[in-house]
């Protein structure tokens, strides 16, 4: 197998970012961008098309199993986990680039602690040792078992850093605590939060179920909190999730 990849780079610490591409060859079959990254690293020295000397190209992971989310990247365009996306899928020439809606640290490399300072506002945490009931077990270990990868904010079309809008990557462990904080103050507080921070900005494209490397539910999950946050809203409570507004969505 024989493979162009450009890959889309900038250096530590400065904004300019420029392409830099390489020639790759694999007598494996099922090879993935993870692989060939490390492959391309491990040259020494690491020399592009051109025959000129690079650095080694800076990229994230750890599991390389799918189940961290570590190496997410704009691969052909489209939000993915290197360690997943196999060369053969693609075309003959294959465009690696960081998450365009994080900051870049170095190369493929995203600043993506925004996703947890989203969970710290929402304050999605549980005081004290819960327990899903038998009911909702099933749909709490379906929400425990998002990467935090970013790829689902990479394609939103709602999603853009300093917006109130914190996009699935909140809402998904705000279901969790949800599931496990049945009529408390708790699951009042968290749907408040999932209110202001999902509800009223969400375009409801969904595109975001498309790309999720952990294939999770997520329509299914929002149409959960719609319901649970109706539920509350039309119980009373100490505020109204619903914020008092007219026009409700259904």
């Amino acid at each position: 197998m024989r493979k162009t990849i450009k890959i889309l780079r900038q250096r530590k610490g400065e904004k300019e970012s420029f392409w830099q591409t390489f020639l790759y060859e694999s007598e494996q079959e099922n090879v993935t961008a993870a692989q060939a990254l490390s492959e391309l690293n491990q040259r020494n020295p690491l020399l592009d098309r051109e025959g000129k000397a690079a650095a080694p190209v800076q990229w994230e992971c750890n599991c390389l199993q799918g189940k961290c989310g570590a190496c997410a990247m704009l691969i052909d365009g489209f939000p993915a986990l290197a360690c997943e996306e196999k060369l053969k899928d693609h075309k003959d020439t294959i465009e690696l680039m960081p998450l365009q809606k994080f900051p870049v640290i170095e190369d493929l490399v995203a600043d993506r602690r925004v996703l947890f300072e989203h969970l710290k506002e929402m304050k999605v945490w549980t005081e004290q040792k819960q327990t899903a009931a038998p009911e909702d077990q099933e749909k709490a270990f379906t929400a425990s078992r998002c990467l935090q990868c970013g790829c689902c904010l990479e394609i939103c079309t709602s999603y853009t850093d300093g917006r109130d809008f914190f996009g699935m990557a909140a809402l998904v462990p705000a279901a969790r605590i949800v599931t496990v904080g049945k009529s408390s103050a708790k699951k009042e507080q968290i749907l408040e939060e999932y209110r202001k921070h999902f509800y009223e900005c969400c375009d409801e494209f969904h595109a975001c179920e498309h790309v999720c490397p952990a294939k999770l539910p997520l329509t299914d999950l929002m149409s959960y909190m719609n319901m649970e946050m109706k539920k509350a809203g039309e119980t009373g409570g100490k505020k109204d999730v619903w914020g008092n507004q007219s026009g409700r969505k259904q």
